[in-house]
């Protein structure tokens, strides 16, 4: 049987996914740091979205605040606007890695998700939360190779990621990873994934192209994304900003 597919908006989209991304399962955004792999995501969410279904966003390397501006400046679109259909799971580095400091008493989770069971809790009350819909929920994150700088929990959070990689469920896994670190631990996310697909950034254009899916069609040939020297700045921006700060606290962990 054919898998369920969702076509989001952007044409640019469609010239590399042609049916759209297979429902219930696992795409992969991987590419070299900086190289504005959230941009991507934030397609496929603010069509998700507009589509009717619900979003889990994990913010692993940025705020809400930065992600709801961004997705406003690339499509006009106000996550806040579209209520408890957006669960926000947000990555704090300072807390305890524990399940019992997280923080579930507002409307975003708060929690150290560096460790696998901090991880999976967070992720199951954001999924509980998330509203049924016809769509189902997808859930959204980028840079999940900054858990692997753990010296503790790394490990551990490779096979994190292998098995919510390779797992058929209820929800939609949307996920992107950079390969300027931890080159094979990538490779096995990757090889896990229903679906993976490519960037490549130069001289400030950024391009996308298909590398293989186990149940959709898959352009191969490169296509260019029409993102601003402006909108890739602000990418770069937060990806050296986690460098600077983040990592250095994941290390300690």
């Amino acid at each position: 049987m054919a898998p369920r597919t969702f076509r989001p908006e952007q044409d640019w989209m469609r010239s590399v996914l042609p049916e759209g991304i297979a429902v219930g399962e696992t795409t992969l955004i991987s590419g070299p740091g900086g190289s504005g792999k959230p941009l991507i995501g934030f397609s496929v969410v603010d069509s998700w979205l507009a589509a009717g279904g619900s979003v889990v966003v994990l913010l692993t390397n940025s705020g809400k605040e930065f992600v709801v501006e961004t997705v406003r400046a690339l499509y006009d679109t106000d996550l806040e606007a579209h209520g408890d259909r957006v669960v926000w799971v947000d990555f704090d580095p300072e807390m305890a890695p524990t399940v019992e400091a997280m923080d579930r008493s507002s409307a975003t989770i708060r929690g150290n998700l560096v460790a696998p069971d901090v991880w999976n809790s967070a992720l199951d009350v954001a999924l509980e939360r998330a509203p049924e819909t016809d769509l189902g929920t997808l859930v959204f994150g980028s840079a999940l190779n900054l858990f692997l700088f753990s010296p503790t929990y790394g490990e551990a959070m490779v096979d994190e990621f292998v098995d919510l990689a390779g797992t058929s469920g209820g929800h939609t896994t949307l996920f992107s990873v950079s390969t300027s670190a931890f080159e094979s631990e990538i490779a096995a996310v990757e090889a896990a994934a229903d679906t993976v697909l490519l960037t490549r950034m130069d001289d400030m254009t950024l391009h996308l192209r298909g590398e293989r899916s186990d149940s959709v069609e898959l352009l191969e040939d490169e296509v260019t994304v029409p993102f601003t020297p402006e909108d890739i700045r602000r990418i770069k921006s937060v990806a050296e900003e986690t460098r600077d700060t983040i990592i250095p606290t994941i290390k300690e962990l």
